[in-house]
């Protein structure tokens, strides 16, 4: 059962990631100013949509081993993407330079098929399912290598190494943020007993009070004790 969990909440991660990242293009493709890049970021957040639809039916599937009421835990919802996948401070392509949005692209796709790679492991018993992610993983190279022509052609002062120093950069943040959400969880478990205390010890004073004192019907303010709370 811990086996299954795990798995619903690696495809339930991945799925969001991907639509995050469809966003992320669609957003790229409305506010870009030139036909062939928006055509160009219109067809990756398409393909990122396809993604993260296939994602999904795949955690439907396995959703299906489990009893409805943990199926429940791995539901794809908004609330997946917000903080995780969409930054609070806006699209990427409105907080970043052009030169960056790519090379983030750059690095990023290749990141992303590097994860899929295990991912393929765990569905390597559904010949069908591997099929879809093995697409998947030649889309996000196909995504890598043109976002690695754009750059280089655009940016030719900006030499192979940069886009090697973006790489490690972005490869550093990834694992961070995986740390970040995963002791995040971790955390929220064993605070939870502590909320529960606090918001028990809170109602036992509570009924301490004498509620009858909030009652100024017909009185008048300024006779009231100065022993008062109010």
């Amino acid at each position: 059962m811990k086996d299954d969990a795990s798995k619903l909440n690696i495809i339930l991660e991945t799925a969001s990631a991907e639509y995050g990242s469809a966003l992320e293009m669609l957003s790229a493709c409305k506010l870009s100013e030139k036909a062939p890049y928006s055509c160009g970021y219109f067809n990756h957040a398409k393909d990122e949509y396809n993604h993260a639809d296939i994602f999904m039916s795949i955690l439907s599937k396995y959703a299906m081993n489990v009893s409805s009421s943990k199926a429940r835990n791995y539901r794809f919802t908004a609330r997946s993407l917000i903080g995780k996948y969409v930054s609070a401070k806006g699209y990427l392509y409105e907080i970043m330079k052009q030169k960056d949005f790519i090379a983030y692209v750059y690095t990023n796709e290749l990141l992303a098929k590097k994860s899929f790679e295990g991912i393929l492991k765990l569905v390597k018993s559904d010949s069908q399912q591997s099929s879809l992610i093995l697409q998947i993983m030649e889309d996000e190279l196909r995504h890598h290598g043109l976002a690695k022509k754009h750059f280089l052609k655009h940016y030719p002062r900006m030499q192979p190494l940069q886009l090697m120093a973006y790489r490690i950069r972005e490869t550093i943040n990834n694992r961070t943020r995986k740390f970040y959400f995963q002791n995040l969880r971790i955390l929220d478990k064993l605070l939870a007993p502590l909320y529960i205390f606090m918001a028990y010890i809170a109602g036992t004073i509570s009924i301490l009070f004498n509620l009858r004192e909030f009652d100024h019907t017909n009185k008048n303010l300024m006779e009231l004790s100065s022993k008062s709370i109010v």
